[in-house]
């Protein structure tokens, strides 16, 4: 199966978390962007070419701006001693990709473990997200650079509802960072928190 989307919204007066980084300046406060637009396409599909084998695969195209933001947040490489807004209208809404897309797939068939009938499993999945900026200011250094980070899973699903899988997340161990910002009082300071390592774990799950 395969679905495919395509949509436009028009947001008047969007509501942004910004930080107030001119001189002497200390504080975050919510601004009003007079009006935003998003739009884009949206492609899934699922697949099932056997019993034992089912796969997934999606993938969005997505155009988002300040359509009009006249007074809006400086970004940091714009602030000087006078500064007091800037005209963000055109630019790029803040953690929105115009790319991503995932994939992956799950192989699995019946069995038995310690005793117990059930079903054994494996898969993976990969996603991707392309360059996109995290702050409300679209600063030159609060973006962030694409990155892709892929999961595998296996483990075994007993019938009577007990399931036990081992786990690695970001199995390549991508160096990836999740948001970055700019700190309040134009010190000149840029924050980041960056994305997990590789990390390798157990589950046991019960379902009654």
């Amino acid at each position: 199966t395969a679905n495919l989307a395509a949509y436009r919204t028009d947001v008047e007066d969007y509501q942004a978390n910004v930080v107030d980084s001119g001189p002497g300046a200390l504080r975050g406060y919510l601004a009003n962007a007079e009006k935003v637009v998003i739009q884009g396409i949206e492609l899934d599909a699922v697949a099932r070419p056997n019993e034992r084998l089912d796969l997934y695969a999606n993938v969005a195209w997505t155009d988002a701006k300040y359509d009009s933001f006249a007074n809006g947040p400086c970004p940091l490489e714009r602030i000087g001693t006078s500064t007091v807004a800037c005209d963000l209208s055109g630019k790029e809404l803040p953690g929105v990709s115009p790319w991503a897309a995932s994939a992956g797939g799950e192989v699995h068939g019946n069995g038995g473990f310690l005793g117990l009938p059930g079903q054994f499993y494996g898969g993976a999945d990969a996603s991707f997200r392309s360059t996109y900026n995290s702050d409300a200011s679209v600063s030159r250094y609060t973006e962030i650079e694409g990155y892709t980070i892929l999961n595998l899973r296996a483990g075994f699903r007993a019938d009577n509802g007990w399931e036990a899988s081992v786990w690695v997340r970001n199995a390549l161990d991508e160096d990836y960072l999740q948001f970055v910002s700019v700190q309040s009082g134009n010190s000149g300071l840029v924050i980041g928190n960056p994305g997990d390592p590789r990390t390798v774990g157990i589950t046991l799950r019960a379902r009654y």
